[in-house]
């Protein structure tokens, strides 16, 4: 049988299912794809407002570590601890400290998006 021969209707109806099952398949891959990418922004905002918590934690140990050091030495050693760690190549850049890292428009998109 010859692709001629097939009536004009039914040639008509089969290029209308496979147009429907093309949209239908790139609609799907569209929202997978879309999905993908909100999960994705989710999860790293998750992480971020972690990570800010984790350095405020940090800081607040820092602050109680210095508290112990002038309790019984009468210096903090705190720009002391900062510059030997600066030279032992670790670098911080002093941009998230908590009351910086509230103010950040990232941050606070980030918070009412996790809650």
């Amino acid at each position: 049988m010859n692709i001629s021969e097939i009536d004009p209707a039914v040639q008509s109806a089969a290029i209308q299912s496979i147009g429907a099952m093309v949209a239908a398949f790139i609609a799907a891959i569209t929202a997978t794809l879309i999905g993908k990418n909100y999960i994705n922004k989710k999860a790293l905002q998750e992480k971020l407002v972690l990570a800010q918590r984790d350095i405020e934690f940090l800081l607040a140990v820092e602050e109680e570590h210095c508290a112990l050091h002038v309790e019984h030495t009468g210096e903090s050693y705190k720009n002391r601890v900062r510059r030997v760690a600066k030279e032992r190549n670790y670098v911080w850049s002093g941009k998230f400290t908590p009351g910086r890292a509230n103010d950040s428009a990232t941050l606070q998109s980030a918070k009412r998006a996790v809650q």
